[in-house]
């Protein structure tokens, strides 16, 4: 998600907002791995998940089917408030 939440971030999730609003940012478990992204719904529960890097080639969107989103996913909240100390390299 850098350019918008740079790596190392910390997040606040509101955890009662657990309904996709297209283009708002939420966390997400996936198989176990934290993921930060941008969501949006498709037709038959599909989900797209859009990540704000502009490295678009290493991080594509993707988009899963509900069944995958259903089965592999576990949606934590709306992610409301970020905080980023950026450091001298």
């Amino acid at each position: 998600m850098e350019n918008t939440i740079l790596d190392g971030a910390s997040v606040g999730v509101d955890k009662s907002k657990t309904t996709i609003k297209d283009g708002k940012i939420f966390a997400f478990d996936h198989g176990g791995m934290f993921r930060v992204k941008r969501l949006y719904r498709l037709p038959f529960g599909a989900v797209r998940v859009v990540s704000d890097n502009t490295d678009k080639i290493e991080y594509p969107d993707e988009v899963m089917t509900a069944e995958k989103w259903e089965n592999e996913v576990r949606l934590l909240g709306w992610v409301f408030w970020w905080s980023t100390i950026d450091t001298w390299k």
